[in-house]
This record gives structure tokens, C-alpha cells and sequence, in this order.
């Protein structure tokens, strides 16, 4: 095809994405903690996990998933003064890594190749790689 084919494409139907159900201490016990998540600038990572649970591309069968979100909100630690502390994030990170790959076979069987988080601030470069 013509560049019209690839707009008028529809991906619901075909990508299906599994969202792992991690307990609260993750994401939702951070934002009763601290509802000021809610208003940063790094809120992304809340908006998007509301987005896929009620999104047409989530899928509750995982066998079926061609991606895997791990909802973990990485910046919702926030200082009293409403900064995040991200420094904070890797283990957080590396927490649920652990959590999934014990409960779960998925992300076992491709190192987490197709799995993701959302990790909206500028800090990545600086942490996550580790």
C-alpha cells in the first residue's frame, strides 16, 4: 500500500496488551499516600495505566498479549516540597521485576523483551539503565 492504508489501519483487534495486577504498594497505595501524583508534571505514568485498563487493545489473557505493561508509578515519591525522587525508581523497578517473574511465566521466557513501564521523567538516562 499507499500511505493512506497505514492511517486508516486500526490496531484494535490486532495489538493486545496484558496489564499485570501488582499489589497496591506499587501505584494505587502511592497515590493515597500522596495524592499530589496526581497534579505533577510527571503524572503520565497514572494517566496511561487509567488509559489501558479501560483501552480495547487490553487483553485479560496473557497468552494472548504481544505486549505486557508492569504498572509501576516510578515517580509518585514525591518531597515536601512535590518533587520526585526518582533516584528511588531502579528499585522499585528491579521489586517488580522480581514479583512478576516469580508469579508469572511471561516474563521469564523473553527477559522482558516485550514488556514495559512507563517512566515519563527525564531521569532514565540516569537510572534505569542500571
Amino acid at each position: 500500500g499507499s500511505a493512506g492504508d497505514v492511517l486508516e489501519d486500526n490496531p484494535v483487534g490486532k495489538l493486545k496488551v496484558f496489564i499485570y495486577d501488582l499489589p497496591r504498594k506499587y501505584n494505587k497505595k502511592m497515590v493515597t499516600k500522596d495524592p499530589r501524583c496526581l497534579n505533577h508534571m510527571f503524572a503520565a505514568e497514572i494517566f496511561m495505566h487509567r488509559f489501558l485498563l479501560s483501552s480495547a487493545v487490553r487483553t485479560l489473557k496473557p497468552k494472548e498479549a504481544d505486549w505486557f505493561y508492569i504498572p509501576v508509578y516510578t515517580t509518585c515519591d514525591l518531597t515536601p516540597a512535590g518533587l520526585p525522587l526518582p533516584f528511588k525508581s531502579p528499585r522499585v523497578m528491579r521489586s517488580s521485576i522480581q514479583y512478576i517473574s516469580n508469579k508469572w511465566p511471561f516474563w521469564n521466557r523473553t527477559d522482558g523483551a516485550d514488556h514495559f513501564f512507563v517512566v515519563p521523567h527525564d531521569f532514565g538516562a540516569c537510572f534505569h539503565y542500571q
